[in-house]
């Protein structure tokens, strides 16, 4: 008796090649399986949608490709959040809190900053809050703290300059 996922795996069989091909051609190190998962996944839908149509690869390809190049943003996005707190052209701090750098950093950074661009700098680089929600807090307009942030890494690119 052949069923729908019989039907499946001969489609499967016929187009794995093309989840590995993608994998490879994305640079793609897959590890756990997950985006070869997820090329599984792309497959099926597709085929649930257009299966017998002339242009299935094609539209097999296309959706494959694109769910891939998704889970790569996604990862992306997801990795900046985790370990990226703050970047001050070229200058990147990788800490999670302000007590895991050098205290005397901090109190040299501090000493060269008025008040208005120390509180951008505590909030933007060690408390990670978006511009928009540090000018809510500050009761100012985004194009003011986005001023203070040039202003702030203006004066920051010469005092990193030791660091």
């Amino acid at each position: 008796m052949i069923t729908k996922h019989s039907h499946f795996i001969t489609v499967l069989e016929q187009y794995e090649g093309m989840i590995y091909h993608l994998i490879y051609k994305l640079n793609i190190i897959d590890r756990d399986g997950e985006f070869y998962q997820i090329g599984l996944i792309a497959l099926y839908e597709t085929y649930r949608k257009y299966k017998g149509r002339d242009i299935f690869g094609k539209l097999a390809y296309m959706t494959i490709h694109s769910r891939l190049i998704d889970e790569l943003r996604k990862q992306s996005r997801v990795n900046k959040k985790e370990t990226l707190v703050g970047r001050i052209e070229g200058y990147t701090l990788t800490t999670l809190s302000y007590g895991h750098i050098d205290p005397y950093f901090w109190k040299t950074i501090k000493e060269h900053l008025t008040a208005k661009q120390w509180t951008y700098v505590q909030k933007r680089y060690i408390e990670d809050k978006t511009i928009k929600t540090i000018a809510l807090e500050e009761n100012t307009t985004i194009d003011a703290v986005k001023y203070l942030g040039k202003e702030v890494k203006k004066k920051l690119r010469i005092i990193l300059k030791d660091y």
